[in-house]
């Protein structure tokens, strides 16, 4: 944004890691296949972009080893993690190890069209083509046209003030003394 010759600041670093902290996110398992490599990465940046054709977005750091996977590949998976997969998560999250060493925990199997990774007991499993990827300041956005999902019952795993959290209790209109006019649930 400008006005007249002037930039706006952005905010700083220490701010924004602070304020992304307050935003609660489903804890997804990004990983991909190419080759004789396979890895995967934890991460809260994923989210739906179009359900006509359904894609999804992923933003992944642009040095993290999975980003040269996925565009050898040409393909991704996105599982998002139950609440009795925080152990894979953290697995998966740990700086430092070996791409295989990340699949030490849970089970995983080849994604029926494009044979990337997917966890066994994750609410969603997706399997993306890979259709495109931007560079935005520290990060690549890819996006992943969805060619196949698997579903599993139980709660999401979320993260939440730098910790993992569970859903609490529903909080419904009809728990409220709410004016409900007008209210299409």
């Amino acid at each position: 944004m400008t006005t007249g010759d002037t930039v706006a600041e952005a905010i700083g670093i220490a701010d924004f890691k602070r304020a992304m902290r307050s935003l609660p996110a489903q804890v997804a398992i990004i990983a991909s296949r190419s080759a004789g490599t396979r890895i995967a990465m934890t991460a809260t940046a994923v989210t739906s972009l179009s359900a006509e054709p359904p894609q999804l977005l992923v933003c992944i750091h642009r040095m993290a080893r999975p980003a040269a996977v996925i565009e050898a590949a040409g393909a991704f998976s996105v599982n998002l993690a139950s609440v009795g997969q925080a152990d894979v998560a953290t697995q998966c999250a740990l700086p430092g190890l070996e791409p295989d060493e990340r699949f030490e925990r849970g089970c995983w199997t080849a994604s029926p069209y494009l044979a990337q990774p997917l966890l066994e007991g994750a609410l969603v499993g997706f399997e993306c083509e890979l259709v495109s990827k931007t560079e935005h300041g520290t990060h690549f956005v890819f996006v992943g046209l969805i060619r196949h999902v698997r579903f599993s019952d139980g709660e999401p795993l979320l993260y939440h003030d730098g910790s993992y959290r569970e859903i609490g209790r529903r909080l419904d209109w009809r728990d409220h003394e709410w004016d409900n006019i007008g209210l299409a649930f």
